[in-house]
């Protein structure tokens, strides 16, 4: 848990700081995040639980330049690439 959070805070910093790269440093981040879980339903959990948090109205309100929507739509490509190894 205390690596999600460290997830978070380090995604809302980048949205509170937009710039260019912004997009691929999110990347990174959260696939630094992901590497930390083993198996499809450890990732899958990860990933629903990354995106539950930065969902929270506390976190959307620091939402800027639509970063959480570019991490959403890395999550769903790495969700598609998941589902592909792990069959």
């Amino acid at each position: 848990m205390k690596h999600r959070h460290e997830t978070v805070r380090l995604l809302i910093g980048l949205a509170a700081s937009y710039r260019v790269g912004t997009i691929n440093k999110a990347e990174q981040i959260v696939d630094a995040y992901l590497i930390a879980f083993q198996g499809y339903r450890a990732r899958k959990s990860a990933m629903d639980a990354l995106l539950t948090e930065l969902d929270a109205p506390i976190h959307r309100a620091c939402n800027r330049g639509g970063l959480f929507e570019q991490v959403e739509r890395h999550l769903e490509r790495r969700h598609r690439a998941i589902a592909r190894e792990f069959q």
